[in-house]
């Protein structure tokens, strides 16, 4: 029956109407967002930004985790009510968003009111359908995770004597307290029947693969759902019993349906996840769980990516090689920096920050992109008259035939770019789709330098300038979704008002270019490499 039920609910969800639903997680507000945060932000961002490009309707949610005992003793500590202490931490996340233009629908906070209601109601849910029981619990618990952790994932050090998790490094202490559990052990068939019935469920495929093998390798345990009122006060109380608040983790994840309305009629659920590697337990196993038990859809999808290392490290106070997104944004520039976060992306693995590299980056924005444009837009040649004679010039051949190879190579580049960057950007492949801008933006570098426009006839020159500028604007509305600001000045450069994926090949807009042809600054300008400090 469980099986049957699982099959229906994945038809269901692909024959949902409704608007692509994308998912940061929700980031726990007890430091300052670290360039991590604005990596889940900005793929995310990008895939909206990418729908709405196409027109399709979409939706992004971004927010903060606000319970916890983390919460509750970071406030402690600086003698402050949690609920304040949350609120102007939320306020730095929805900064960061604001100064790297991330363009969130819903920023949700898990002390929304919205969001209490629907926890309780989900909580209900799960206690209605008989998967909810009291118990007695004891184990390895991890006050920085807020989870516990099975024996075998605990190492003990020697040489102070703690105990610590092998799986996050936090520190763990054996813990033994009542509280109420779910039924977890109950999904595991149905888990393993996700996985393998839906190949795309989780990317990148080797995450999938490995989760598949833990499923494998034994007995799910039932999940501690509760902590005692009495050492956690700062969260959602339990329905009908004040002794216990509901796991953070169980508040957490319920925010991605709180966000379309539930409990009430769902506008937007199921969604897309873009997570951490370091959270897939809670989202590809959890989470499943606890929708079927309350007799919810599935996630559509759970994109997973890897950390941000510094200079091959990972990034530590200790060896002074954290990186500070808002102080590196503010030198180099936003879409600076979207640009090479994006460029840079590996979900199979992790990615490597460097000052160096970002610098390089920015350049070749400059050198190859914003250079075609201003290549284009010089004095001697005229865009508006070649984009006028379209007609014209398509019939033209050029009188050396290695040019008209060139060209008609070029021109097939251009008409096939967004069939290719689209495959690569709906499956989260941003570096991917990147090298389809770079490739292209190159070859019609490549053609105008080589083709030496200014020494041809008037039809030759106009043809040439005209590829060159339909390269540059075709470009400049398939990298919006990367870099927003920088694509707009090079398209309003172009006098191009048209953005969408409908003028997406050679000839389908023919209404710009009036006036470009003057003097005028890079969109983009030049900067000193400086180690940010």
């Amino acid at each position: 029956m469980l099986r049957k039920s699982l099959g229906s609910r994945l038809i269901r969800r692909s024959l949902s109407s409704k608007p692509f639903y994308i998912t940061t997680p929700i980031f726990y507000p007890n430091a300052a967002p670290h360039l991590g945060h604005l990596y889940s932000m900005l793929l995310c961002d990008v895939r909206n930004r990418w729908e709405l490009l196409k027109g399709n309707s979409s939706f992004f949610t971004t927010g903060t985790d606000e319970h916890g005992l983390k919460i509750q003793t970071a406030a402690e500590k600086q003698g402050v009510d949690p609920k304040e202490f949350v609120d102007q931490l939320a306020l730095v996340f929805k900064d960061l968003a604001s100064k790297t233009d991330i363009k969130f629908d819903r920023f949700i906070r898990t002390t929304d009111a919205d969001h209490v209601k629907a926890v309780e109601h989900f909580w209900n849910k799960l206690q209605e359908n008989g998967y909810i029981y009291q118990g007695k619990h004891s184990g390895w618990y991890s006050i920085s995770d807020e989870t516990f952790y099975p024996k075998t994932q605990i190492l003990k050090n020697e040489e102070n004597g703690r105990h610590y998790s092998i799986e996050s490094g936090s520190e763990v202490v054996y813990t033994t307290e009542k509280n109420y559990f779910f039924k977890l052990s109950f999904f595991q068939q149905a888990l393993i029947q996700l996985i393998e019935s839906n190949p795309k469920f989780i990317i990148p495929e080797q995450r999938q693969t490995d989760l598949l093998r833990e499923l494998k390798s034994g007995p799910l345990q039932d999940l501690s759902i509760s902590r005692p009122s009495t050492r956690l006060k700062w969260g959602i109380t339990v329905p009908n019993d004040d002794s216990q608040k509901i796991y953070v983790w169980v508040d957490a994840l319920v925010n991605y349906l709180t966000s379309g309305g539930y409990p009430n009629v769902n506008k937007l659920w199921p969604g897309t996840h873009l997570i951490g590697k370091d959270i897939i337990r809670f989202h590809c196993i959890y989470w499943p769980a606890l929708l079927l038990a309350a007799g919810e859809s599935l996630p559509t999808q759970v994109v997973v990516h890897g950390h941000w290392l510094a200079n091959g490290f990972k990034m530590s106070k200790s060896r002074g090689n954290v990186v500070d997104p808002l102080l590196i944004n503010d030198y180099y520039g936003t879409d600076s920096l979207r640009f090479f976060l994006c460029e840079n992306s590996v979900l199979n693995g992790d990615c490597n920050f460097s000052e160096e590299a970002l610098f390089r980056t920015r350049e070749q924005l400059i050198d190859k992109y914003s250079n075609l444009i201003m290549r284009c837009c010089g004095k001697k040649f005229n865009i508006e008259r070649a984009v006028s004679r379209y007609n014209h010039l398509s019939d033209l051949k050029f009188q050396d035939d290695n040019l008209q190879l060139q060209y008609e190579n070029l021109v097939h580049s251009a008409n096939s770019i967004y069939r290719k960057m689209d495959s690569k950007i709906t499956q989260m492949n941003f570096a991917g789709a990147i090298q389809e801008f770079w490739t292209l933006i190159i070859q019609a570098n490549q053609f105008v330098q080589t083709s030496e426009p200014w020494k041809k006839s008037q039809d030759e020159q106009d043809k040439i300038i005209f590829i060159g500028s339909e390269v540059a604007r075709i470009c400049s509305i398939l990298i919006h979704p990367v870099i927003p600001e920088l694509s707009l000045l090079i398209l309003k450069r172009l006098n191009i008002s048209k953005v969408s994926t409908d003028y997406l090949e050679i000839g389908a807009d023919l209404s710009y270019g009036k006036g470009v042809n003057r003097p005028g600054d890079h969109p983009i300008q030049k900067l000193k490499f400086r180690l940010a400090k």
